[in-house]
């Protein structure tokens, strides 16, 4: 039987540059589509040979639930996601300087703005789990999630990696912290009426991520009880 394609979903600012950083190592350049464009990817692997088509072994980038109906086999996915009120403040912070089109579009754009402007800060990774042309829905998006081989949480990053390493086979999940979001405000310096729209904007992100979260701790009860 051919083995699952494994497919990392990398949801911005969530800890996926530092997680994508171990997820390669397992791969040869050969085996991997690394955060290549999907019409990119979709050319290059229209034009490969049969036996170089069962080469790709993993995929990982900023793709919408439904990459893996590009490869026509059996997968499985992973994920993080973090506390949306902490990640959308991370976003504005990190987009704000990042060259090109959100650099020259936010340059004087305050948060409250922000929050109203990007698409991605508003229940951006339920999008990403629902699908690019799906509607959002919790439950549509808890239903995708039974094909995740295990949905990590940012805030319990250590603990997500064990998990990952149990499930995915992993040897090396030593990492150096990548793409760190300096010069932000914490949570708590952020103004009170701009944390409630915040959270309004991302009722459902906050739903699936305490369902998530939940779902993580008895994941990793259950691994601490199992035998070695």
């Amino acid at each position: 039987m051919q083995k699952k394609l494994i497919i990392f979903m990398h949801i911005p600012k969530t800890g996926g540059t530092t997680l994508n950083e171990i997820f390669k190592r397992s791969y040869t350049e050969n085996e991997i589509y690394d955060h290549v464009p999907l019409e990119a990817m979709s050319k290059h692997f229209s034009q490969l040979k049969e036996e170089d088509k069962k080469r790709i072994k993993a995929v990982s980038g900023h793709h919408f639930y439904g990459i893996h109906d590009l490869f026509s086999r059996p997968y499985t996915y992973f994920t993080m996601m973090r506390n949306p009120i902490d990640r959308v403040i991370s976003l504005y912070y990190f987009l704000k300087t990042y060259p090109g089109y959100y650099e020259e579009n936010m340059r004087n754009m305050s948060f409250e703005e922000y929050i109203d402007w990007d698409s991605q800060a508003r229940n951006g990774q339920i999008h990403q789990i629902c699908g690019q042309n799906s509607q959002l829905s919790l439950e549509k998006a808890k239903e995708n999630l039974k094909t995740f081989e295990v949905v990590g949480i940012t805030e319990m990053f250590n603990e997500s990696l064990l998990l990952l390493k149990d499930k995915l086979g992993w040897n090396d999940i030593a990492y150096k912290r990548k793409n760190v979001t300096k010069s932000r405000p914490l949570l708590q310096e952020v103004p009170t009426e701009i944390i409630k729209k915040n959270k309004k904007n991302n009722q459902l992100d906050i739903e699936l991520y305490e369902f998530a979260k939940s779902d993580l701790i008895k994941q990793l009860s259950d691994l601490k009880e199992s035998p070695n």
